[in-house]
């Protein structure tokens, strides 16, 4: 029986993993389900890091800076992290790197598993067609802050791998109204759509003359993104130390 903390736990995706664990009282146990407002009604439920805790794995869908808190209580106690959290600044991402040498964790922008797929699809398009022009669009709810998503940054990552190059020398995440230059060869664009209750939507195209190449992924409900959190805490329960993706948990 594995024995599963939340950070993040009044979210949505934090109620939706909760929902799995209650669901299978054979295989899980909620250790504790933490939030900034104690309102939910578990036993468990806490504003606070237990100190004596009896975990195995914490699963983490809250902000980044309540994650970074995550990150180090998890160091502290040497329990394994799963990160779905999004919005890293660089520093921050630079903390979970730094903590992934004494400490097991898997950080995914994306806990779905047909998205991971794409990212390796991506990947591989791009390796294929290096000459394409390319632009990825994303879709989410009204409430989500991070624009672009960080799956959205994912799969631009991905197809700079394809390519051998750096994202950050070739991404473009605004175009002005009245462009003075013609769109670079090698430059990957990113738009950003929020509203309604999108779950999330993303387009990857490639455009060569006289054809295009759509990749996308629309996920339509919140449990395949649970689903795979718990995949992912499955994989790291072996683990001592380590930096995963979605990508190791695969076996991609």
């Amino acid at each position: 029986m594995i024995k599963v903390g939340i950070n993040g736990a009044s979210g949505r995706m934090g109620q939706e993993i909760i929902q799995i664990i209650m669901n299978e009282p054979d295989n899980y146990v909620l250790a504790f389900a933490k939030s900034m407002t104690n309102n939910n009604n578990y036993a468990v439920s806490c504003v606070e890091f237990p100190s004596s805790p009896d975990v195995d794995v914490v699963i983490d869908f809250s902000s980044p800076e309540s994650c970074i808190e995550t990150l180090g209580w998890c160091q502290q106690y040497n329990i394994p992290l799963v990160i779905g959290t999004t919005g890293f600044t660089p520093e921050q991402l630079q903390n979970i790197r730094d903590a992934s040498a004494t400490l097991a964790v898997v950080l995914s922008p994306n806990m779905s598993l047909s998205v991971n797929v794409l990212f390796a699809i991506s990947r591989l398009v791009a390796k294929y067609l290096p000459q394409a022009d390319v632009e990825i669009v994303e879709t989410h709810h009204r409430y989500k802050k991070d624009a672009p998503s960080g799956t959205a940054l994912k799969i631009g990552e991905a197809i700079a791998e394809g390519r051998g190059v750096l994202l950050s020398d070739v991404a473009n995440y605004s175009r002005p109204r009245v462009a003075t230059e013609t769109r670079p060869a090698n430059e990957i664009g990113f738009a950003v759509m929020r509203g309604g209750d999108v779950v999330g939507k993303h387009t990857a195209s490639f455009f060569i003359d006289g054809e295009e190449l759509n990749l996308t992924s629309e996920i339509t409900n919140r449990k395949s993104f649970a689903a795979g959190a718990i995949v992912a805490a499955k994989f790291l329960l072996d683990k001592k130390i380590g930096l995963f993706t979605m990508n190791d948990v695969l076996g991609i």
